[in-house]
């Protein structure tokens, strides 16, 4: 049997394994502007950062949040195929699914699952994310039943994400300065003192 690595570059997908996180991303044919993620209600955290974004529930327990949300989970809940893969990602593997732009990534945290963990060696995973890149490549492109607006501004989890890493960044580099600011003012008034 293939590694699941091997199969993922046979797909155009690629996996970036991080401390407790797996990412998969792969491409999705679209050109517009486009920042949303999706979820189902059993795997939403207790307390969601992101719960403020506009939810929009596209069938039953599953759900997409961002500004765009509602413009597009009513194309998303006409396409049955891909309302069936991203219900299977997100019960069986990712605690999210989010689709920026031309990507599409999906976050696997290790201490849940993994993507090879299950009897198929990571090609269900694979399929229902390369599915689920096509189907959502069709609404972008207005190839789906129902057309969606993504003519709204594009602002949800990714941009979100994005903010706070700089904003980290900047914090920790803005605590060095000012320790090190600190720590040789000290030791001047040390000296100035003697």
């Amino acid at each position: 049997m293939q590694s699941v690595d091997e199969m993922a570059r046979q797909r155009n997908v690629s996996i970036a394994r991080l401390q407790g996180l797996e990412v998969a991303t792969i491409s999705v044919d679209c050109a517009k502007p486009v920042d949303i993620g999706f979820y189902v209600k059993e795997k939403m955290r207790f307390v969601n950062p992101l719960s403020w974004l506009p939810k929009a529930e596209i069938r039953p327990g599953l759900f997409a949040y961002g500004k765009q949300a509602p413009n597009v989970a009513h194309a998303v809940a006409a396409d049955s195929e891909l309302c069936a893969a991203l219900d299977v990602l997100l019960t069986r593997y990712a605690g999210a699914v989010e689709w920026c732009d031309a990507s599409l990534h999906a976050r696997v945290n290790i201490w849940t699952g993994t993507i090879d963990g299950d009897s198929t060696g990571g090609e269900r995973f694979l399929s229902h994310l390369e599915t689920t890149a096509r189907r959502l490549g069709d609404i972008a492109q207005g190839r789906s039943q129902v057309e969606a607006n993504l003519s709204t501004r594009a602002f949800g989890p990714t941009w979100f994400r994005n903010r706070a890493m700089v904003g980290g960044l900047l914090t920790g580099f803005l605590g060095a300065f000012l320790l090190l600011f600190a720590v040789i003012g000290f030791s001047t008034l040390r000296r100035i003192a003697h």
